[in-house]
């Protein structure tokens, strides 16, 4: 239950105005039902189907002593009018608190999905890195849809809550002992239908797990598919996907056996409470034919609105897994959260002395025992290119990852011109261009992709911006230009062109570090010259730090260290480097010269 109470409270929560003008609505549109119901007793008086004043209630005689005191007496096109009016203002009041209800649940679906993605997105690297794509991406869509559903279904069992209180108690005035009876047997159908919902909370929690699979199959699909097709293992993918896609029918189908079962159940049972209803009106409480109309006119709608409320509690336990799933994520992310991140900080640090890491250790939480960096003390210097290099697994990107801000050392400090990084850490990221071993590029223009990094770069800075990554000739030749669309990761364009676009975007932001990680690693030679030629280029104009595993990447950084088991074994320029007639570095040289 604590679930569900979180549930109603995010959503009173969201908007707590609307939510008390809807419910003001929701008594208003009960009361207009329950005077639409007694109505029918004047109706029933001036058709004489009730004969005489003498078989009428205090309420309908008070209603003609009423309307004769105001020189205006009962009569049937009177009634018919009355009754009309009345059903028009209940028919308004029903369109307006719809339109309520749709605003709030819109409301609530944006401001859930904006929460979670705001604390997603500024969740520390290493929270998100731990957890799959396919679950995130089924939680921010799959589980949030159903969470949104769901709240038009709250909101409805709230109305109708509501009106069948207003007419229980209208029912009570006539005939409390009778609607005291309808009302035990209510309860008693309620607690028999308890075990559906037990069974419907445990299928909706298989729905939420069989989704994230069948996302996971699908992603895992689409981002192997070259892999995939080169291994012509198409059929066990299929296979894989028939089964997980065949147990989500069977959970479906289960869910709506059991929503006809309880149905089914609610209609047996309603039948035989009216049965017992009728039966104990007539012989034991002994109604008068107004009173007898009135009760089971009452009744008629009341029963199908408590059924609708157990039905609809059903599939509200069915979409509590959902709902549960979206506060875990979120409430993770929140743990998770960066700190000193904010949005309305645009500084920058324009780098004067340089980087510095003090003792800095490091180990992944899944390795505790197993540091990826141990003590590592060293200096990037202002304005010179700094490059590691060493075999995979010897603690180069996790270094670069601790460069940038998104892993925190577990000992020691990194220093940001004398300044703790982890105190600078939106400025810090403000000020650093980024270029990935996999190119990241969107499924849109060159120029689109290019201002992503810096909306607000003018037309003559991005043409700069390709010039410094040696692209400027080849974007200028395409006939669309900077229009060109590069297609899903920039399938349109060689290795080597996505390398220079995503160094161009760097570069626009105009960064006081540039950050290369094993940019040029899956380029052929010419395309590596290419790349090489461009950063050559910006040598001395700012702070290049390189991350490498050939060694002709790097030949003319000023410092070079040589990383092993996440130590820093040698370090020099490449000449001082090469001169040493033993060492790492001369063998990772002689390995990537053959």
């Amino acid at each position: 239950m604590d679930i569900l109470f979180c549930y109603i409270r995010d959503l009173y929560n969201l908007s707590r105005a609307k939510f008390a003008i809807n419910l003001l609505l929701m008594v208003m549109l009960g009361m207009m039902e329950g005077i639409s119901v007694l109505m029918i007793i004047p109706l029933l008086m001036v058709a004489g189907i009730i004969p005489g004043m003498q078989a009428a209630s205090e309420w309908a005689l008070g209603l003609d002593q009423f309307f004769q005191h105001i020189g205006k007496a009962l009569s049937l096109p009177f009634v018919l009018l009355l009754y009309t009016g009345i059903n028009f203002g209940e028919s308004w009041l029903q369109r307006r608190q719809s339109m309520f209800n749709f605003g709030i649940q819109q409301e609530f679906g944006v401001s859930l999905s904006i929460r979670l993605f705001r604390a997603l997105a500024y969740a520390k690297w290493q929270f998100v890195m731990t957890r799959t794509k396919a679950n995130i991406t089924n939680v921010m869509i799959s589980e949030l849809m159903r969470v949104y559903s769901g709240v038009s279904m709250f909101l409805q069992m709230v109305a109708t809550a509501l009106i069948t209180i207003i007419q229980i108690g209208i029912a009570f005035m006539v005939a409390p002992g009778l609607t005291f009876s309808v009302l035990v047997g209510a309860f008693t159908l309620f607690i028999f239908l308890r075990t559906f919902f037990v069974e419907s909370r445990r299928m909706g929690q298989n729905t939420t797990n069989l989704n994230s699979e069948l996302l996971f199959d699908l992603t895992e699909h689409l981002n192997g598919i070259k892999d995939v097709k080169s291994n012509g293992i198409e059929s066990a993918q299929i296979h894989s996907f028939i089964q997980t896609r065949t147990r989500m029918m069977k959970n479906l189908c289960g869910f709506i056996k059991l929503q006809t079962r309880a149905e089914m159940c609610n209609k047996v049972g309603a039948t035989i409470f009216i049965s017992v209803f009728l039966f104990s009106a007539i012989e034991i409480f002994k109604l008068n034919p107004e009173q007898l109309i009135l009760v089971a006119v009452i009744s008629a709608r009341l029963w199908p609105k408590l059924a609708f409320l157990q039905m609809g509690l059903l599939n509200i336990q069915s979409i509590l897994p959902a709902f549960l799933s979206v506060k875990e994520l979120e409430s993770q992310c929140l743990a998770a959260q960066e700190e000193f991140l904010d949005d309305e900080n645009c500084n920058r640090i324009a780098l004067r002395q340089g980087v510095e890491f003090r003792d800095v250790s490091f180990y992944y939480e899944s390795e505790r025992a197993n540091y990826a960096l141990v003590n590592t003390n060293l200096i990037v210097p202002v304005g010179k290119t700094t490059a590691f290099v060493g075999v995979s697994g010897s603690g180069k990107s996790t270094l670069v990852d601790l460069l940038i801000g998104l892993l925190t050392p577990a000992k020691g400090k990194i220093l940001v011109d004398d300044k703790l990084l982890s105190e600078n850490l939106r400025p810090w990221r403000n000020s650093i261009g980024y270029v990935p071993q996999d190119s990241f590029l969107l499924n849109a223009s060159i120029r689109d992709n290019l201002l992503w990094a810096c909306p607000d770069a003018s037309e003559e800075e991005v043409w700069e911006a390709l010039r410094l990554a040696s692209i400027d000739t080849f974007v200028g030749g395409l006939p669309e230009g900077l229009d060109t669309v590069v297609g899903d990761r920039g399938v349109r364009l060689s290795g080597g062109e996505r390398q220079r676009i995503v160094l161009a975007r760097a570069l626009l932001r105009k960064p006081s570090v540039l950050i290369l990680d094993e940019a040029t690693s899956s380029l052929d030679s010419e395309n590596e010259k290419r790349i090489q030629q461009a950063i050559d280029n910006l040598q001395g104009k700012l702070t290049i730090v390189i991350i490498a595993h050939r060694i002709s990447t790097i030949r003319n950084a000023d410092k070079i260290l040589v990383l092993e088991q996440g130590r820093i074994v040698e370090q020099g320029n490449y000449q001082s480097l090469m001169n040493k007639r033993t060492g790492r570095f001369l063998a990772l040289a002689c390995a990537s010269t053959t």
